[in-house]
């Protein structure tokens, strides 16, 4: 909770609410109730981030990924003509071969990340406070982070051109 205790029974009822809609994702046959499900899952993720004290990372889930990237999904979704989705188009002749490597890969992730001295080892999280990140970002990196901003502004100015159909060319 934020200001508070971690709290481990709120943190078990976040994660299954999470996993519900992260299946919800992929079982249901409509694909807009899928694209709701994606946004409790989403709401879900920022409540974790908010039970592990930090607001910040909460905030920009929920507007980076519940506002902007579900909204253009949405959108997209409702631009198509494809409207079915769920376990018919999940499984195939490759996931039987996919779910195993896929299990693999997780398992050998796991066991790299407990066993190697890669991660750092304390009792205290480094969680950074919103002026401290400020002032890193807009002293120490502004370049940077200018120059991802003039990415992003060129890859939806590529965007733009590859979308316009052929006639207005």
């Amino acid at each position: 909770m934020p200001g508070g205790d971690f709290h481990p029974v709120f943190f078990v009822i976040v994660a299954a609410w999470i996993l519900v809609a992260g299946i919800g994702v992929v079982a249901f046959h409509n694909i807009v109730h899928s694209a709701v499900s994606m946004i409790f899952c989403f709401l879900g993720v920022a409540f974790a981030f908010a039970l592990l004290n930090s607001e910040l990372l909460a905030i920009i889930q929920i507007l980076i990924y519940v506002g902007a990237i579900s909204v253009v999904i949405i959108f997209a979704v409702m631009l198509t003509q494809q409207q079915t989705g769920g376990f018919k188009l999940f499984f195939n002749r490759q996931s039987a071969f996919a779910l195993p490597a896929a299990v693999a890969v997780a398992v050998l992730l796991a066991v790299f990340f407990i066993s190697s001295k890669f991660l750092p080892k304390g009792d205290v999280a480094h969680n950074p406070n919103v002026h401290s990140l400020s002032a890193l970002l807009f002293n120490r990196y502004v370049f940077p982070f200018e120059l991802i901003s003039l990415v992003l502004l060129a890859a939806m100015v590529g965007a733009i051109v590859l979308a316009r159909k052929e006639d207005d060319r």
